[in-house]
């Protein structure tokens, strides 16, 4: 009797995005802004403890997007090391951009040129520095920036929520209206379309404050941690990998 052959290969990308996350774990030990984390870990540990409600009673210069990822892993904490714990979301927003990349690219070029992209990304070194070394939590927001984009011409909902989930978390996200408002155009979408994604990118951006409002009014509230977030840090860039970085801008 002749014995039927099972043909087990795994996938290329599955293969770098596995090689990817091995190499940020090894190095998540190392190179940790411990100030930046230690302030993750207090803020987290507060939310865990206290809920959302008087948080902003204290300092802080965060909008609440990322705050409702430091209260889940204030939840957790524990079942790793904090060091680690801390930087993970960043790390499997690393691994979901370059599995993201590797989709595009393949459906533009083809997979082998995806594939290159997509190692390219996962293996940069200032995306590792950013997120795996320092703790840093760019690669999320530039994740949700890229994912409202890809979605805008096929589910315009999910894209309008996903804006508003980014600028919750930080509001330079909200810059990449300008790009989604030229695929509308491009797409030649109907006002009421447009009307509807910009009212439910409001709708769910306001709703991310409303547990940390404490009983002020709410429209004030906004404004107010929109100034504190963005008047936090008057410059382009700090420490960044770019043309403004070169000159300390």
């Amino acid at each position: 009797m002749r014995k039927q052959r099972i043909n087990f290969r795994i996938s290329p990308i599955l293969i770098v995005l596995g090689l990817g996350l091995i190499v940020r774990i090894i190095l998540g030990f190392f190179g940790t802004l411990k100030l930046d984390q230690g302030t993750f870990i207090a803020w987290s540990a507060n939310l865990s403890e206290n809920g959302f409600k008087d948080f902003y009673q204290g300092w802080s210069d965060y909008l609440p997007g990322y705050l409702y990822v430091l209260w889940f892993l204030g939840k957790i904490r524990g079942i790793i090391p904090d060091v680690l714990l801390y930087k993970l979301p960043a790390i499997l927003a690393d691994l979901a951009t370059g599995f993201l990349i590797y989709k595009i690219v393949g459906k533009l070029k083809n997979s082998k040129w995806g594939l290159i992209a997509s190692s390219l990304y996962i293996f940069n070194p200032a995306i590792l520095t950013n997120s795996t070394f320092w703790g840093q939590i760019d690669s999320i927001t530039s994740l949700l920036s890229i994912l409202s984009i890809y979605f805008a011409p096929v589910n315009f909902l999910l894209s309008s929520f996903l804006l508003a989930l980014g600028t919750l978390i930080k509001p330079q996200v909200a810059f990449i209206a300008a790009v989604i408002f030229l695929v509308m155009i491009k797409n030649r979408w109907k006002l009421k379309k447009i009307l509807s994604y910009i009212f439910l990118s409001l709708i769910v951006f306001v709703l991310g404050f409303i547990p940390f409002a404490s009983g002020n009014n709410l429209f004030s509230f906004i404004a107010e941690r929109l100034s504190t977030s963005s008047g936090q840090y008057p410059y382009t860039s700090i420490n960044a990998f770019n043309f403004w970085g070169i000159f300390g801008f």
